[in-house]
């Protein structure tokens, strides 16, 4: 579509000439015990002809994964200096001590990755048991200490799950699962033979609308999307990081696993880039469209009327507090579809991008299930629970 193609022509200009930067983090100490404080000293090298405008930032939110589990933390900068933030002039560079927890549920050898530019990242060996019995952990984590030790997660979520209820004539319950597998080992020798090969990864995705209410509380309608698809979250990040975008496109299958005539499926290959600003330190604003050309629909050949070819996904908040976002859809024909959906963290995360959310969700349009692409119901409010939002 055009207005596609000019946004990406429009970033493609402006993010250009801050493309050429480096971001290094060198810990303050070999190793750390988990629970205590570790010093990071952050260095970002402009090594591209133009000034890096941003500057740095005084809190660096970031992922941190072990073998035992994974977190999200946030370094800290330590006696910011006022010209922290200032631009960063091509050919220098600016230098600034953070400090970061790190979570006790974390032990071995731990990455923690900068969630502005997941590319910046560093290990650190952290004992998980008393101090006596560091000197014998320390000799055999040294030999594992590498900078390919921590991979990216196998299985890891997709899209949103959760689990929420509502009322529309009778009690409604709507839920998602969703997970996706990396396939190819990325320190494996045919993923390095092959560049790109350990971004693919096979997906799938189950929603369900559950009458609660009703006589036997059936399921109204499930939909299944396996997919199969390549995901790089950092295409282009900005040299001070506040601009990221990546990339995720492939094929996709969606079905209801019925037949006759409540019978829908359809076959689409899709690609999705997302742009995401942090507008300060912590929050920030994503634009993801999800553009998709019907491969196959027999069951439902006119979907496209109402579905349209372009998922409008917008999301702005931040990772440990309200989060609202939203999808729309506009068919080729006169129909329009909006989902809305906002969160709040109501308990420590237990991955990456996992933990316990509070759920509000606002649904009003066509296609609350597959089965129902083409009737509008009355709109619907639902609250529940999520754990990845």
């Amino acid at each position: 579509m055009p207005w596609i193609r000019s946004i990406f022509a429009l970033v493609a200009v402006l993010v250009a000439p801050l493309l050429h930067a480096e971001w290094l983090l060198k810990p303050g100490a070999e190793r750390v015990q988990a629970g205590q404080v570790l010093e990071i000293v952050v260095f970002l090298v402009n090594d591209g002809n133009a000034p890096i405008a941003e500057g740095m930032p005084a809190r660096l939110p970031a992922d941190a994964r072990s073998a035992t589990g994974a977190a999200t933390v946030t370094l800290e900068a330590i006696d910011p200096p006022p010209q922290l933030a200032a631009p960063i002039a091509p050919g220098s560079f600016r230098k600034q001590s953070y400090r970061v927890r790190i979570p006790d549920s974390l032990s071995g050898t731990v990455q923690i990755a900068l969630e502005r530019v997941p590319s910046a990242r560093l290990h650190i060996a952290v004992d998980a048991t008393a101090e006596t019995t560091a000197p014998k952990l320390a000799a055999r984590e040294r030999a594992e200490l590498r900078v390919d030790s921590v991979p990216e997660p196998v299985l890891s979520p997709h899209e949103p799950m959760y689990f929420l209820a509502g009322v529309r004539g009778a009690d409604t319950a709507r839920f998602q699962l969703s997970f996706k597998y990396r396939l190819f080992d990325e320190r494996g020798a045919l993923a390095r033979f092959v560049p790109g090969l350990s971004q693919v990864h096979f997906g799938f995705t189950q929603t369900s609308l559950w009458d609660i209410g009703g006589s036997s509380a059936p399921f109204r309608d499930t939909s299944y999307r396996p997919s199969l698809f390549y995901y790089e979250p950092q295409v282009i990040a900005s040299g001070g990081g506040r601009f990221l975008m990546g990339l995720e496109a492939g094929i996709e299958h969606e079905s209801n696993g019925r037949d006759g005539l409540r019978s829908r499926s359809l076959n689409i290959v899709y690609a999705k880039p997302s742009w995401r600003w942090f507008v300060d330190d912590e929050h920030y604003f994503s634009v993801a469209p999800k553009t998709y050309v019907y491969l196959e629909r027999d069951d439902n050949a006119d979907i496209g009327r109402y579905r349209g070819h372009v998922d409008l996904s917008l999301r702005y908040g931040k990772r440990d507090g309200w989060l609202f976002s939203s999808v729309l859809r506009k068919g080729s024909g006169p129909y329009r579809s909006l989902q809305l959906d906002a969160s709040y963290p109501i308990r420590e995360p237990f991955f990456a991008n996992a933990g316990g959310f509070i759920h509000f969700q606002y649904f009003n349009g066509y296609g609350d299930t597959l089965l129902d692409y083409n009737v509008r119901h009355s709109p619907q409010f639902r609250i529940g629970f999520s754990i990845v939002r």
